[in-house]
């Protein structure tokens, strides 16, 4: 597990210094203190005494940059000995990346939160990202996503409780099996494409405190299962969405 958690780390220090819309330098930067953050094991103590601000990254060991602009171009950490412990969360928000979801998020069976939110990433979602047992937060909301939700988005994820996919670019229809999650406060799936019945089978989410919908081609039903809510027609097209916000 430490290996993939160290491959997992170098695959966001790759997504940040190379997919950032407006990289530079201080990217760069944060990208290799955020790896350093996960570094445990450093017997050799070359990370923990030579990766400091208080010089340029450019000198910290392993790492090679370019004359012209001084943006990374190299790392090297070979024969270090550098050990990690399991991650557990990844917040990655409001960084300008782009281009697709890495699969090897795939590879983080112990991962809690996942929050890549405020983005400019594109691509379908990698549907074993919902296969992590541990998940309790899935951020994915203003990005441009596409694809669609899987059927079986439910059957592993008995611990989420906030699912976060609004402003992107999802279509197809919300699985029924949605309503499975019954530890789920939050789902926001507002400004999608999502199309079809919203399924009375969200009415099973007994916990659920803040459901938004809105803006998306989705027909809503009079009652579901006896959640209270408000039906809006929205824009010519008379697309309808609903909100539901607990007060009880």
């Amino acid at each position: 597990m430490g290996k993939n958690v160290i491959f997992m780390s170098l695959a966001m220090v790759y997504l940040l210094i190379n997919n950032a819309t407006s990289p530079n330098s201080f990217t760069d930067e944060y990208a290799l203190l955020a790896f350093k953050s996960q570094i445990t094991s450093d017997p050799n103590k070359i990370l923990t005494k030579n990766w400091s601000q208080r010089t340029s990254f450019c000198n910290w060991i392993g790492i090679t940059c370019g004359r012209r602009h001084q943006r990374v171009r190299g790392l090297n950490l070979a024969d270090m000995g550098l050990g990690a412990s399991q991650l557990q969360e990844i917040e990655m928000q409001h960084n300008e990346l782009t281009g697709s979801i890495p699969p090897t998020f795939e590879f983080l069976e112990n991962l809690l939160t996942l929050n890549i939110s405020h983005n400019g990433l594109t691509g379908n979602i990698p549907n074993k990202i919902f296969n992590h047992t541990s998940l309790i937060e899935i951020s994915f909301g203003n990005n441009s996503l596409s694809g669609s939700l899987p059927i079986d988005i439910c059957f592993n994820l008995p611990k989420l409780e906030r699912l976060r996919i609004s402003v992107n670019q999802l279509s197809g229809s919300i699985p029924m099996e949605i309503g499975k999650l019954s530890k789920l406060q939050v789902l926001y799936l507002e400004e999608n494409n999502l199309a079809g019945n919203i399924p009375n089978e969200i009415g099973n989410l007994s916990a659920i405190e803040d459901l938004e919908m809105l803006y998306n081609n989705l027909r809503a039903f009079t009652s579901l299962n006896g959640l209270v809510y408000k039906s809006i027609k929205c824009g010519l097209v008379a697309r309808l969405g609903f909100m539901l916000r607990r007060s009880f």
